[in-house]
């Protein structure tokens, strides 16, 4: 699984805002991130902000290991 649809699975949609992405989520609508230069910079700045710098590290590493299989 990527980071992408880990994100999307989350309820995390982008949104173009600009020359760059933000985001928001389902359990807050009216609630936008913005100042992502990429949809990856996008997704990991939302993984961090949910979860942590520790936890989001583990949680890519997850993912990557996920992606080999």
């Amino acid at each position: 699984m990527t980071l992408e649809q880990f994100a999307k699975k989350a309820g995390v949609s982008l949104l173009k805002d600009g020359k760059g992405f933000a985001y928001t989520q389902a359990d807050c609508p009216h609630s936008t991130v913005v100042g992502f230069w990429t949809p990856n910079a996008a997704y990991k700045g939302w993984l961090s902000n949910t979860f942590g710098n520790r936890t989001s590290k583990a949680i890519l590493s997850l993912l990557k290991a996920s992606e080999k299989k």
